[in-house]
């Protein structure tokens, strides 16, 4: 994997030293943006930021795949292959079979919700569940829609988050949610992607709220696509508890 340098659209500058991404790019079928993270056991944790709700991590050289999709334009033949894969509910922004298969290989571990391991035969994630991938974790955490009525786009026990903990670092990949109450039930987040898409994820304002309930250290938006991110930036602007940052992924 080669890392060029690259900027941030926005960053508050204020992340903790501890915790500040080399920021770069890598190239795939295409450039994209890419943080690097190192853990208190000197292990580089990658993050490649792909498009929409799709994500891929390089936890020392374990290459993980979250909710692979085609449909952004990803050539997913010419991305490296999965030592595990997680697909967090079927919307089609979010699985995608052909995605998902080619990059599989023998021993690739495929982890979903039960609505997509009844579409593609993987092994399902139970909320609160925690599986040891040899030198890192993953622990499915709930994620769902709140709002008065738009609890039918992600119906509650249906779709999954996840948590990533590598040694010290703990990353929550929230999936499809609003600001539910048991985002109070994750502690010492130090790495959060939130969704701010409404009426489907989060408003500005509910992730602001998501943001207060767990007091990650930095927060990338994803999945937010034309939503104007000012009112989150300006929230945070000059915090010493939280970092706001945000990457190509629209």
């Amino acid at each position: 994997m080669t890392i060029a340098a690259a900027a941030a659209l926005v960053a508050c500058g204020n992340a903790p030293k501890a915790l500040a991404p080399v920021e770069g790019t890598v190239q795939y079928d295409k450039a994209y943006d890419c943080d690097t993270y190192t853990t208190a056991n000197g292990r580089q944790v990658a993050i490649t930021f792909i498009k929409h709700g799709t994500l891929m991590l390089d936890i020392a050289g374990s290459t993980v795949h979250i909710d692979p999709v085609a449909m952004f334009g990803t050539d997913y033949a010419a991305m490296p292959k999965a030592d595990l894969v997680v697909v967090s509910h079927e919307h089609g922004d979010h699985l995608d079979s052909a995605s998902v298969a080619a990059v599989t290989k023998a021993e690739t571990k495929v982890l979903t919700s039960a609505a997509v391991a009844e579409k593609i035969g993987s092994q399902t994630l139970a909320i609160g569940e925690t599986v040891d991938m040899g030198g890192y974790t993953v622990t499915g955490v709930y994620a769902y829609n709140c709002s008065p009525g738009h609890e039918n786009f992600h119906p509650k026990g249906h779709g999954l988050g996840f948590v990533f903990e590598v040694d010290d670092l703990r990353i929550y990949v929230a999936g499809d949610t609003e600001d539910i109450p048991e985002l109070a039930e994750l502690k010492d987040i130090n790495i959060a992607f939130l969704p701010v898409n409404q009426p489907y994820t989060m408003t500005p304002e509910q992730c602001i709220n998501a943001i207060g309930m767990f007091k990650p250290a930095i927060v990338y938006p994803y999945h937010f696509g034309e939503t104007d991110l000012t009112p989150l930036t300006s929230a945070f602007e000059g915090s010493e508890e939280t970092c706001i940052i945000i990457r190509q992924m629209q």
